[in-house]
C-alpha cells in the first residue's frame, strides 16, 4: 500500500474573504482513510464538495481558535452531516471558546444532530491518537500559538511501521512468509514454535509530520512543535513592510514565517492566511520574500493539492 497523504487547501485567505481566496480551511487525507479538517471557515462545505469530498466523510475537525474566519463554517458543516443522516461519531478538537460556541450556539448534541460528537479541549501542550491500523498510527498534537489567549496550532504525525530486515530474519533461522504482516501489526508472532519480535528483525520506526499554525505571530512554541516536520503550513498574512501591523494583530509576515521554517528545519513551508490586500499576482511578493530566507517555500492558493509520500 503506497503511503500517501493528500493536503487540500480549501481556503488560503485572511480574515476577509475575496473572490480568489476564501477563509481558512485545510483538509488532510491519508492512505488509511483518515480525513482531518483543520479549521472550518465560512464556505468550507462548498470547498469540500468542489474537492470531491462529502461533509459526512470527515472524521476529525480541529479548530485553532474562535475567530469567525476559522469557525463560522462549522454550523453549516454539522447541519449538513445531520441532513445526510450521519450516524458515526465526529471528533472535534478545539480550545474552550470554540467548544462553548458549539454547545451554546449550535446546540450540537447527539439528540439534536443524530450522531455523537467527541469534544476534546485543546489546552497547553497535549495529544491524542486519531487512528491505528495495520501497524500505522496517526496522532495529533496541539500547542499554544501567539495570536489570541486560547489560539492553538496542530501537528499531525504518522508513525510508520518498521521495515523487515530479511537478513535479520535469516540470522535467527526463519524465512519471510504471510505471517510478516501479522508481525508488523502485532509486534510479535509465533513462527513454528519460535517467537519472532519486531525489535529483532525490524528497522526502527519512523515518523512524518505536518504542522498547521492557524493564526500566529512568530513564536518559539511553533518552532519547537515544527522541528523536523515534513511540511509547515504557516500564517503569512502580510509582507515585511507591514511588520508592525502583523505584530499588533498577532500575525506573521511571509519573511518571518520563513525564518521560523529555517530554524525548525522543516522540509517545506506553505504560506497561507494571505491578506485580501494582496490580489492575484500581488501575493507573489510574499513568496519572493519568504524564498529569500527559506527557498523551499510555496504559496498556498484555494484548491491547491499537495501529495506527500512517506
Amino acid at each position: 500500500m503506497p503511503r500517501e497523504v493528500t493536503v487540500r487547501i480549501l481556503g488560503s485567505g485572511g480574515a476577509v474573504p475575496s473572490k480568489d481566496r476564501w477563509v481558512s480551511g485545510v483538509l488532510v487525507v491519508d492512505w488509511m482513510g483518515n480525513r482531518v479538517l483543520l479549521d472550518a471557515g465560512e464556505g468550507v462545505q462548498m470547498r469540500l464538495q468542489e474537492a470531491g469530498y462529502s461533509t459526512s466523510s470527515i472524521d476529525v475537525v480541529a479548530v485553532t481558535h474562535e475567530h469567525g474566519d476559522h469557525v463560522n463554517g462549522l454550523a453549516g458543516l454539522l447541519q449538513s452531516m445531520y441532513v445526510n443522516d450521519r450516524t458515526r461519531p465526529l471528533k472535534i478538537i478545539a480550545p474552550k471558546p470554540v467548544l462553548d460556541f458549539i454547545d451554546e450556539v449550535l446546540e450540537a448534541t447527539e439528540t439534536r444532530l443524530g450522531f455523537p460528537i467527541a469534544k476534546i479541549e485543546a489546552l497547553g501542550n497535549g495529544s491524542t491518537t486519531l487512528s491505528e491500523a495495520g501497524g500505522y498510527r496517526l496522532g495529533i498534537h496541539w500547542f499554544p500559538t501567539c495570536h489570541s489567549k486560547s489560539s492553538m496550532g496542530y501537528k499531525l504525525t504518522w508513525t510508520l511501521r518498521p521495515k523487515i530486515n530479511i537478513e535479520a530474519l535469516e540470522s535467527i533461522g526463519v524465512k519471510p512468509g504471510p505471517w510478516v504482516r501479522e508481525l508488523l501489526e502485532k509486534g510479535a508472532v509465533d513462527v513454528e514454535g519460535k517467537i519472532v519480535r519486531i525489535s529483532q528483525v525490524g528497522q526502527p520506526q519512523r515518523s512524518a509530520s505536518i504542522v498547521y499554525t492557524g493564526d500566529t505571530a512568530p513564536c518559539m512554541e511553533v518552532i519547537e512543535a515544527s522541528r523536523g516536520a515534513e511540511v509547515l503550513i504557516h500564517d503569512s498574512t502580510y509582507s515585511s513592510d507591514m511588520t508592525s501591523e502583523a505584530v499588533s494583530r498577532g500575525h506573521s509576515t511571509a519573511r518571518a514565517a520563513a525564518f521560523i521554517a529555517k530554524e525548525a528545519g522543516v522540509g517545506l513551508l506553505v504560506l497561507t492566511h494571505i491578506s485580501s490586500r494582496y490580489r492575484g499576482g500581488e501575493a507573489l511578493k510574499l513568496l519572493r520574500e519568504a524564498r529569500s530566507v527559506f527557498p523551499n517555500t510555496i504559496l498556498a492558493w484555494d484548491h491547491a493539492r499537495m501529495i506527500l509520500r512517506f
